[in-house]
């Protein structure tokens, strides 16, 4: 899946250089099995497959003790291509059946410049209020349909119950960047990963 790829490529590219054991860590943390439905057992060989795939670079850690030959990834130059298209693909398209892509979009969205992130959130805006105004017409052709059960509507006020609290959400998220919040790209960080990282994780790394 595109938004599992997304995930992997962003999670390696915030903490770079990093071994496969802090990366599954720091995904764990944030509850990726719940929304982004990753088992955490294969987010190895899915770092694995996206080296394969050129994506990432796979180099042996040089420091020494217990950390001596554990692998660290960071992306390629095409790992960096993928994914920033990546994180527009989701970012600007909605999808009504599946958030996973925008779930993952918003963990990475700082990435962007904010002129861009507000004008892909407000796109999303835009989707959004089109679905609303199709609502009733779309009600209407499911109750006079005779071969279908009246019920099934549910099913469709359910999903525009969905789209009308994300274009809530979205519509306040796009008010607060614009009075701010959060740091872009470009702008002065509000957070970075801390440079010892790398030996902050040896200590905590299982034997091989």
């Amino acid at each position: 899946m595109s938004s599992t790829r997304l995930l992997l490529l962003g999670v390696v590219r915030t903490f770079q250089p990093a071994y496969g054991y802090q990366l599954r860590r720091e995904l764990v943390s944030w509850n990726v099995e719940t929304w982004a439905n990753i088992n955490p057992g294969s987010i190895y060989s899915g770092l694995r497959t996206l080296a394969r795939h050129g994506l990432l670079a796979e180099a042996e850690s040089a420091d020494e003790g217990s950390s001596a030959g554990r692998t660290v990834y960071r992306l390629t130059a095409e790992g960096e291509e993928e994914y920033f298209r990546l994180l527009r693909e989701e970012l600007w398209q909605v999808r009504h059946v599946d958030s996973t892509g925008l779930m993952t979009a918003m963990s990475f969205i700082w990435t962007l410049r904010r002129d861009e992130a507000i004008a892909a959130l407000e796109s999303r805006i835009a989707q959004h209020e089109a679905a609303a105004a199709s609502q009733a017409f779309t009600e209407r052709g499911i109750l006079d349909s005779p071969g279908t059960p009246n019920n099934v509507v549910e099913q469709v006020r359910l999903g525009y119950a969905r789209n009308a609290g994300e274009l809530e959400w979205t519509r306040d998220l796009v008010a607060r960047l614009r009075g701010g919040a959060y740091s872009f790209a470009g702008e002065e960080p509000d957070w970075e990963a801390p440079d010892d990282l790398l030996t902050h994780w040896k200590a905590e790394a299982p034997p091989r």
